[in-house]
C-alpha cells in the first residue's frame, strides 16, 4: 500500500502545525542499528543514540540543508520548547551529508518519563545557493540550549529554503536508556 506522504504529514500535525507544506517524498533514514525510519513507526531511544544515513532523490549538482526535530519537548499536549532541534546540517552537496556544514552536531533523543510519544521528524530543504551560515547558532553535541525553540519554518525562510523535498519521521518514547543518555551531558531541565 503506498502512503501519501501529503495526507501522512497532515494526519500527524506535522503540516502546517510546524511547515507549511509536506515533502515531496520519504526520505530514507538508517540508523547504525539496523533500525530504518518508517513512516511514523516507534523506534527505541537505544536503537536511534548514534548519526544516521540520511538519503533521498538529489540533483548533485544543488545543495540542501537538513533538520531533525522533536516538536513535542516535553511533551505533545504541552511542548513548551516546541522545536528541540536534534540535529542541523547546510551546504550538503547533493546528498553527502558528511560534507556538509553542522550547525548542531547530532544529539541522540531523550524523551520524558510519563510524557508518551515524541514525534522525531527529519526534513530536507533545497538551498537557492550556497548559505553562508556565520549568524546562524551553532550547537556542539554537548550544548543544547540553542537547540530550544527552533523555527524550521523560520530557518527555511530566512535562508531561502525550498521545500521541503524530502522527510520522514519516528515515534519514540522514554525507556530505560534514556538515563545512559543524559548521564553524557551537563545537568539541565531544558528539554
Amino acid at each position: 500500500m503506498q502512503v501519501d506522504i501529503g495526507q501522512f504529514f497532515a494526519e500527524h500535525d506535522i503540516v502546517p502545525v510546524l511547515i507549511d507544506r509536506a515533502p515531496d517524498a520519504f526520505a530514507k533514514v538508517m540508523y547504525r542499528a539496523k533500525k530504518l525510519v518508517d513512516a511514523g513507526k516507534e523506534l527505541t531511544p537505544a536503537a536511534v543514540h548514534e548519526e544516521p544515513k540520511v538519503e533521498w532523490y538529489a540533483d548533485p549538482t544543488a545543495l540542501y540543508t537538513l533538520v531533525m526535530i522533536d516538536p513535542d519537548s516535553p511533551s505533545r499536549t504541552e511542548p513548551s520548547n516546541r522545536e528541540f532541534a536534534h540535529w542541523l546540517v547546510g551546504n550538503i552537496p547533493g546528498r553527502h551529508v558528511q560534507n556538509g556544514e553542522t550547525l548542531f552536531q547530532y544529539i541522540p533523543i531523550f524523551p520524558r518519563s510519563g510524557v508518551g510519544f515524541h514525534r522525531y521528524i527529519f526534513l530536507v530543504f533545497r538551498q537557492q545557493a550556497w548559505n553562508d551560515y556565520a549568524e546562524a547558532p551553532r550547537a556542539s553535541s554537548k550544548n543544547r540550549t540553542p537547540r530550544i525553540r527552533f523555527s524550521t519554518r523560520e530557518f527555511a525562510r530566512r535562508y531561502s529554503l525550498t521545500g521541503p523535498v524530502a522527510g520522514n519521521f519516528f515515534i519514540a518514547q522514554y525507556d530505560d536508556y534514556v538515563p545512559v543518555i543524559l548521564s553524557r551531558f551537563p545537568a539541565s531541565d531544558d528539554y
